[in-house]
């Protein structure tokens, strides 16, 4: 879009102060968020009921649950991690070497994974729910 428009360059606005507080900020979030998953992921552990137990033993969703979990997980250490590495690489004032775009990409796959955190936890929600309302 940037390319085609001239357009959308969101981390270019900014002087490089006001950068790097955003690049703090969006490590900091993340991993906030990677600690909701790692509780998620206990609560999804920890629930024993016979439709959670039928998920995680299910030859081909049970691989693809754990799968998007680890996923989620690993998403919100990336986002961390390469707003981390354009915190060290930023050190001029206008960015001529558009090290701010790891931020935006980073920003754009912690949103994505943010919609399948959601996805999920709703997931393991309802099945939990149902498996109290249901005993065996």
């Amino acid at each position: 879009m940037v390319l085609t428009t001239g357009r959308g360059d969101v981390l270019a606005w900014p002087d490089r102060e006001q950068r790097i507080g955003i690049y703090t900020t969006i490590a900091t979030v993340a991993a906030l968020v990677g600690s909701f998953v790692t509780a998620a992921i206990a609560q999804y552990a920890a629930a024993a009921g016979p439709r959670m137990r039928l998920l995680r033993t299910h030859r081909v969703q049970g691989t693809q649950f754990r799968r998007n979990w680890l996923g989620v997980l690993g998403a919100t250490l990336a986002v961390s991690g390469l707003c981390l590495i354009a915190l060290i690489l930023d050190t001029t004032e206008s960015d001529p070497g558009g090290v701010h775009w790891l931020a935006e990409f980073a920003v754009c796959l912690g949103a994505l994974r943010a919609l399948r955190l959601h996805w999920l936890f709703g997931r393991v929600i309802v099945a939990a729910d149902i498996d109290l309302e249901q005993p065996e």
